[in-house]
């Protein structure tokens, strides 16, 4: 087994329940089976991630929402420790089996170059070369549901003994096992509230009162409650999964046995894909096959691999409306493709966060979504903390005070980018976008284009949320 570091980037420093320790001390408790056996896990911390789907202009998005939790930083570690010893034995049967090429997330694939390993850009690039060069071929897309939460119980045990080559799982193993299954976790807004740190700010313009966090972050306690107050305050809330399914999505080994659980249906699906000379890939709970054929060869390729997975547990489902397939017809040099079985219209193939018309491939709606979502959050914020500095400037005096550049930094070009491009923590969106560029060659030459009013784009938002601030701080005043 090769040997496990733990590294600075691994210390959570989070708020949490337990101590903050040394890396040497969570290594030590970690990597001895007999301490872990014994050791008594807190619940995880839950909070909901929320946001809109890509909508047209004047119209709303679907509303999706995803629930995070995460570990207390003994947790953690342990959950890190047994991450690594199952990630080799992982690794090992992927490549026996041929599939260290379709099995693209949560794992390190070194580019063709050996410089570096790939990410989504690449992973897509393949996927739509492999497109170009069946020339008339049919892509079919399928997204399982709540895949994390729908993982049975005594499927990935027995997964996990297979991995580790015993019928039984050693006791540290098994303690494991247990505690990322029948994981315990409480609500974060709750455990915040019941310690003093969120609750009434300040009251609207209604009369109505308006929560917040009441303690800055900074300022929070790493290890939030002791002993006592953790059983007075903390152990009311603490709910328990009791269902003989599901794991906690955001758990640093979740991810692994999310991957190998399907392992056998990989292995299954691959070998009738590659049997017609195409191509599967599964990226988590989304799954791509490239076949050459027709659209009868798509839909009858999409039939079936619905049907599989429900051999692989009774949680698994791949809902009609999160399967697409795409039939691409090769014309001389053009490659047109064709929508065959959604009623919802869809202007190219989407693929790890990029779209294929079978000519180019563009940065997809819900990317540049996402990322006028951040771009709104971060202007509301600054606009916010400059309507308060200055109380008695309106949004138009408020504009000689802002500072746009710092916020056009955050998600367009930097100075200096040329020379700060290879130090990822200088990346921004346009770093992002001219990587992805570059790496997709001439495909991607319509990238750029999309960005063209990108600095346009973030001012004339810090200008309306400078207005919207003012207005803000005023009924705040009359309150």
């Amino acid at each position: 087994m090769g040997e496990w570091e733990f590294k600075d980037s691994d210390l959570k420093k989070y708020p949490h329940f337990d101590a903050f320790i040394s890396i040497q001390e969570l290594a030590a408790l970690a990597t001895n089976p007999k301490r872990v056996e014994k050791h008594p896990f807190y619940p995880f911390i839950r909070y909901i991630q929320r946001w809109n789907r890509f909508a047209k202009k004047g119209k709303t998005g679907k509303p999706k929402t995803r629930p995070i939790r995460y570990a207390a930083r003994s947790d953690a570690a342990i959950f890190s420790y047994y991450r690594h010893i199952l990630s080799e034995k992982y690794e090992s049967e992927l490549k026996r089996l041929g599939l260290e090429k379709s099995i693209l997330a949560y794992r390190r694939i070194p580019v063709e170059s050996g410089a570096g390993g790939k990410c989504n850009i690449h992973f897509a690039r393949d996927a739509f070369l492999k497109i170009q060069e069946l020339g008339n071929c049919c892509a079919i897309v399928l997204d399982i549901s709540s895949y994390f939460e729908s993982l049975d119980h005594v499927r990935l045990r027995t997964l996990w003994c297979r991995m580790m080559g015993v019928n039984r799982l050693s006791n540290d193993h098994f303690k494991v096992f247990e505690r990322i299954t029948k994981y315990a976790v409480v609500d974060k807004q709750q455990v915040y509230e019941r310690l003093g740190h969120f609750g009434k700010k300040r009251v609207s313009k209604a009369g109505k009162p308006i929560n917040g966090y009441l303690t800055p972050f900074k300022k929070m306690p790493k290890q939030l409650c002791h002993g006592k107050e953790f059983q007075e305050k903390i152990s009311p809330i603490i709910k328990r999964n009791h269902k003989p399914y599901g794991i906690p999505q955001g758990a640093p080994i979740s991810d692994l046995l999310a991957n190998n659980y399907l392992l056998d249906f990989d292995c299954l699906v691959d070998s009738w894909v590659r049997a017609v000379g195409g191509a599967y890939y599964r990226y988590s709970d989304d799954i791509l096959v490239i076949v050459p054929g027709n659209e009868s060869v798509g839909l009858e390729f999409l039939e079936r691999i619905r049907n599989c997975i429900r051999k692989f547990g009774k949680k698994l489902v791949i809902k009609e409306e999160k399967s697409s397939v795409f039939v691409f017809d090769q014309s001389g040099e053009k490659q047109k493709f064709k929508l065959v079985n959604q009623t919802r219209k869809r202007n190219g193939l989407e693929y790890l966060g990029f779209r294929y018309d079978g000519r180019n491939v563009y940065l997809r709606d819900n990317t540049l979504s996402n990322l006028r979502r951040k771009v709104v959050r971060a202007a509301r914020r600054d606009a916010n903390i400059i309507a308060r500095r200055y109380p008695d400037k309106d949004a138009v005096q408020l504009r000689s005070s802002f500072n746009y550049e710092r916020l056009i930094k955050q998600f367009g070009r930097v100075e200096d980018f040329d020379e700060k491009q290879k130090d990822y923590r200088n990346w921004t969106f346009w770093t992002y976008a001219t990587r992805a560029a570059s790496i997709l060659g001439s495909q991607g030459r319509r990238i750029p284009h999309q960005l063209r009013k990108h600095r346009k784009l973030i001012i004339e938002r810090a200008n309306h949320e400078l207005e919207r601030a003012v207005i803000r701080r005023g009924s705040t005043k009359s309150a």
